[in-house]
């Protein structure tokens, strides 16, 4: 046996160093999924109960045991429900006196028989088995509800003996003092358990292949047979429950007025019309508890900023307030008026499209963020300076321990928080701006497709590319008689601009110039959207633009073998907001996503935050063109990497689990003018009158800003 020393001994030292510096050309890896680590494996779903203490505080939840089980893969066992009963929580003796509330309310409404049934039901454990699971998420900014994500979820339950599902569901609501099962909180635990290629088990950690999911059953069809119950249940996350209709529309019309003229205190003054319409209900007789609303925004978006009412110069905006003494009168500002036709995030939106933060000007250094150099690291959460901050809707509701008898249901507080949400610059792109591969060493998650050797998850894959693709221009942005901008090529040297010492297209891969963007006036224009003052074009174009992703040049539809990754987390848990009239911070979503509250990956959880960022991957192809005559085999040259290869933004995944399968579907859109040089932009203040350059705040050659626009437009074919 060789010992250490003859090891040393015969250590070829540049042999070591060749192979050193290999290694530092290899390309950066992704991380893998991790379920390819198992042999074979089952997906464990538990659906259990929650109370109102873990909804307030998830942590609870996601770091303990499933309690109060109503249904598990592989039968329920132990269903775990003596010690967790919320209604236990006033001791046994408080549960037998006539005098608890709750007992009254039992009593009063005759109740006890339908829950003694139900319980003595749930305490038999009757096994019920999950059959398929369906799971449908799009992240935030999507045309479906624009600043809050959306989930939806199918499960199909199967009861080989007898019909109790109903009666455990209610057994299991009511063990956490909910005396309406409908509005009551359930949880849906997922578990990836299985053994390696030598039958060993593999004891993973449990964080990395477990997610837990607050649900609200939505709807539930029941088809019995000679082979048993089937029940095919519809749900959502919990948080989402807050997004219905009954809370998301008031029931009354008003106007967003501020005595400080700040963010918050309109935010705050939203909140006090929407109670005064729930104590006016409750004065009518319409309801016993009135429910709350509790709405802020983050204080990492700058709440208490001045309100822009220099923009809105309509007569009659001021209105004095009453029962003030002569002389020291005080003058609120009306800011958005609204109706029951209005919908509060629809109103909140138009409210941060006016914060000073968010305004046109900040679009005008997407250049800086797209130029960045790129990390040489795998370092999936440091492409934060790429991305601008934006906002969402993040939302929550609460039952309350009051039942309201006129309601039958419990009141509940309706929690809504303005939060950060990070939007690549990749996607203000434009005709004439092109974007390089900076972002390489911030994926977290890349494909290879057909014939590299390097295919572990594609199954298939389809691509719809619009081949009359053109982007549409508000026809208010271009009717001002001034604007800003911002297109200068960055090869025109500083002691030439003739074209000739530029860098062609002709010296480019020809591939890289298949995939041109258009732009053209549309006839559309701008809407008020219930703002008092003159709306901005420029912000709602590229709203609308990064809303509507489907819309784009190319989209694929990818089917991947699942990846616990796509399947998130902190985008399920409730919002936790500690509001201070108006201005707000959530506590608890740090320990969600991985301890930092900005990362776009977890590295704990080893997933994505749809709640922070919409995810990036990238997506290579190399195909081969023909057989090589003299070795018989494909052609693979890197040259023949296919022109769909790049960057994609991630806008939905779906998520099948079907007869021990699990497998996912990727909805991605391509990041337009990849592969090019960047262009390089300037925020030159640039007037001009009647298509004429007539002035700039910076100054510049006019015969060398024309010749740059031309340029532009020549090398783009759009000249």
């Amino acid at each position: 046996m060789a010992t250490r020393a003859d090891k040393y001994r015969n250590f070829d030292e540049s042999a070591y160093h060749a192979r050193k510096a290999s290694i530092k050309k290899l390309p950066l890896q992704p991380d893998p999924n991790v379920l390819h680590k198992f042999a074979s494996y089952n997906t464990i779903f538990t659906l259990s109960a929650l109370s109102r203490t873990e909804i307030r505080n998830p942590k609870q939840f996601f770091n303990s045991a499933p309690h109060d089980i109503i249904a598990r893969s592989g039968g329920i066992g132990d269903a775990n429900f003596s010690s967790h009963r919320a209604a236990s929580a006033n001791n046994r003796e408080s549960r037998r006196d006539p005098n608890n509330e709750t007992n009254k309310t039992i009593d009063k409404l005759g109740y006890g028989a339908a829950l003694g049934k139900a319980s003595r039901e749930f305490k038999k454990d009757n096994d019920l088995y999950f059959k398929n699971v369906e799971m449908d998420s799009i992240p935030a900014l999507n045309d479906k509800r624009r600043l809050t994500g959306v989930t939806n979820i199918m499960m199909e339950l199967v009861e080989p003996s007898g019909l109790t599902l109903l009666e455990k569901v209610r057994a299991a609501a009511f063990n956490n003092g909910f005396l309406d099962h409908l509005d009551a909180p359930y949880m849906l635990t997922i578990e990836f358990k299985g053994f390696d290629e030598h039958g060993r088990e593999i004891k993973e950690k449990t964080d990395f292949i477990k997610r837990v999911i607050p649900i609200k059953l939505i709807t539930m069809d029941i088809d019995v047979n000679q082979g048993g119950s089937y029940y095919n249940i519809k749900a959502i996350p919990y948080d989402q429950f807050a997004l219905t209709d009954q809370y998301m529309y008031p029931r009354t019309s008003g106007s967003l007025r501020s005595t400080e003229k700040t963010f918050k205190d309109a935010v705050k003054n939203l909140q006090d019309i929407l109670d005064e319409q729930n104590r006016d209900e409750q004065a009518k007789g319409y309801n016993q508890f009135p429910d709350r609303y509790d709405i802020s925004i983050s204080e990492e978006l700058n709440p208490g900023a001045q309100l822009p009412y220099e923009l809105l110069s309509q007569a009659g905006m001021t209105q004095k307030t009453v029962n003030q003494v002569a002389g020291e009168e005080e003058f609120t500002m009306e800011f958005i008026k609204f109706s029951s036709s209005v919908h509060i995030p629809k109103l909140l939106e138009n409210l941060m499209k006016t914060h000073p933060d968010f305004g046109a000007k900040s679009f005008d250094e997407w250049s800086k963020a797209v130029s960045t150099p790129g990390s040489t690291t795998f370092d999936p959460n440091g492409a934060l300076s790429t991305y601008f901050k934006y906002f969402r809707i993040r939302t929550a509701i609460e039952p309350t321990e009051d039942f309201d008898e006129i309601r039958q249901t419990n009141a509940k507080i309706i929690k809504i928080v303005v939060e950060p949400f990070y939007v690549s610059a990749y996607n203000l792109a434009t005709a004439g701006i092109h974007q390089d591969k900076n972002y390489q060493g911030y994926v977290a998650k890349a494909y290879n497709y057909i014939f590299t050797g390097d295919n572990l998850d594609i199954q298939d894959l389809n691509i719809n590319y619009k081949v009359a693709y053109f982007q549409s221009r508000l026809k208010d942005l271009e009717a001002s008689d001034s604007r800003t901008f911002s297109q200068t090529n960055e090869t025109v040297t500083e002691d030439s601009n003739t074209p000739t010492n530029r860098k062609r297209p002709d010296d480019m891969p020809a591939h890289l110039n298949l995939l041109p963007l258009k732009s053209e006036a549309s006839q559309h224009k701008t809407s008020p959207s219930n703002r008092t003052g003159k709306a901005n074009a420029r912000i709602d174009q590229f709203f609308d633009a990064i809303t509507n992703p489907l819309a784009d040049m190319v989209v694929v539809n990818m089917t991947i073998l699942g990846d616990p990754a796509w399947l998130g987390q902190s985008q399920f848990i409730p919002a936790t907001p500690v509001n201070s009239n108006g201005s707000s911070q959530d506590n608890n979503i740090r320990f969600f996503r991985g301890g930092v509250k900005d990362n776009v990956w977890n590295p704990d959880l080893k997933c994505f935050n749809y709640d922070v960022a919409k995810p990036i991957t990238n997506l290579t192809f190399k195909v081969p063109q023909d057989f090589d005559d003299k070795t018989g085999v494909y052609e693979m040259s890197s040259a023949q990497q296919a022109v769909f290869s790049g960057l994609y933004q991630v806008t939905q995944v779906r998520h099948n689990f079907t007869d021990g399968q699990f497998t996912q579907n990727l909805t991605m859109v391509r990041f337009n003018n990849q592969d090019s040089k960047v262009t390089k932009t300037t925020n030159q203040k640039i007037t001009t009158k009647n298509g004429v350059v007539t002035s700039v705040k910076n100054p510049m050659a006019l015969d060398r800003i024309n010749e740059n626009i031309w340029n532009i437009r020549e090398d783009d074919g759009t000249a």
